[in-house]
């Protein structure tokens, strides 16, 4: 009788990293031990506007992939490397001819002593998983026996990426799109950083399809008036700017947009896309773009809106806090009560008012108390 096989000691983390979020992290924490070195990163590359690649990493302070991205991987010898075999520097280029690339200064700053790594590719899905392993300072350079090590986990990560290609990279993005849009009862714009759309709640959709004020040209977010298109790329781009500066604090900026359809005009919040452990490529995610019409100077009074619906005061207090743009949860946080006496409250105000969503209810105090606040 034949032996059974033994199992490689990273499979099961491999395996099961086809369904965590960010895929594989905890197999770099693994693999960190495994190769002993002191950085594992890995990236995924779908080039699609709808679907850009991204990188999973373990350290906290990701300058060095941001300055690795925007400087160094143009001439990286390991930038892209021909499928399902491991290199390391030297496999690629001479000491003296490394010397010569930008990609060395790169190393010198961040006292990268050496390098390995592996790409595997997803013929099906497009998708190229790229990972690669850095030794730091004094640690010794990457040996044969390492060079076993890795290579090790070569079928096992091709097996696993066809996998994640089958069956979970769209769901990824799309989960991350709508993590960012919540369940926001305003108009929600996920952007990149040519403003190009990449997702959109229905209000924000249904603003676009209006083209009231902002609309889609080529699956990028333009506005009507060329002052206001001005405005808005200047607001995003300093965003930009400031994200790439670590020193920078500000995370948001706000502006007015005009409309076609009425003599109000959109207030515009932006604020920048972050999300730990993760970095898009080119093209992914950068900003977040709330649009709210500006239908009111202040907040309607309770005693009016128990009036008008027939309400409770705890009832009006809850509404006035929806209509301030609060999400359910928050406007219970502010209230005192718990989010599921919120929830009874607003089933009832469903009642009272004939609505049975959280936006229609906003609209329709909004459209109610507009003509009282002029």
């Amino acid at each position: 009788m034949s032996e059974i096989p033994v199992a490689h000691p990273l499979s099961q983390v491999i395996y099961e990293g086809v369904l965590e979020k960010p895929p594989w992290k905890t197999l770099l924490h693994y693999l960190e031990s495994f190769m002993n070195v002191s950085s594992a990163t890995l990236v995924l590359r779908r080039p699609r506007l709808s679907d850009p690649g991204h990188t999973v990493y373990l350290y906290s302070d990701s300058g060095a992939l941001q300055d690795f991205q925007t400087r160094a991987h143009l001439d990286s010898p390991l930038a892209e490397l021909p499928e399902k075999k491991v290199f390391t520097l030297d496999d690629r280029v001479t000491r003296s001819e490394l010397k010569s690339l930008e990609f060395y200064q790169y190393l010198k700053d961040y006292d990268v002593s050496d390098l390995i790594g592996f790409d595997v590719f997803d013929k099906p899905s497009h998708i190229r998983l790229r990972l690669r392993l850095a030794r730091i300072g004094d640690a010794p350079a990457f040996s044969d026996s390492d060079r076993a090590r890795l290579e090790s986990v070569v079928p096992l990560m091709d097996k696993a990426l066809k996998l994640y290609g089958a069956y979970t990279h769209n769901s990824f993005i799309e989960e991350f799109y709508e993590d960012l849009l919540g369940s926001m009862d305003i108009a929600s714009l996920i952007v990149n950083a040519k403003l190009e759309v990449l997702s959109a709640n229905s209000q924000a959709k249904q603003i676009l399809k209006s083209k009231d004020g902002v609309f889609l040209q080529q699956d990028s977010l333009r506005c009507h008036q060329s002052s206001d298109q001005k405005k808005l790329e200047d607001a995003c781009n300093e965003l930009l700017r400031e994200g790439s500066d670590k020193t920078a604090t500000a995370q948001t900026s706000s502006i007015v947009i005009n409309r076609i359809s009425t003599e109000t005009k959109w207030d515009v919040h932006i604020r920048r896309v972050s999300s730990q452990n993760v970095v898009f490529d080119e093209g992914g995610p950068e900003l977040l773009l709330l649009l709210q019409g500006q239908v009111r100077d202040f907040a309607p009074s309770q005693s009016r809106l128990i009036e008008m619906f027939g309400v409770t005061p705890a009832e009006a207090k809850l509404v006035a806090h929806l209509v301030d743009g609060l999400t359910l949860t928050a406007a219970a946080e502010a209230l005192g009560v718990s989010r599921n006496t919120a929830r009874a409250q607003l089933s009832s105000v469903f009642t009272k008012t004939g609505v049975n969503r959280q936006n229609q209810l906003v609209k329709l105090v909004s459209e109610a108390f507009a003509s009282r606040w002029q």
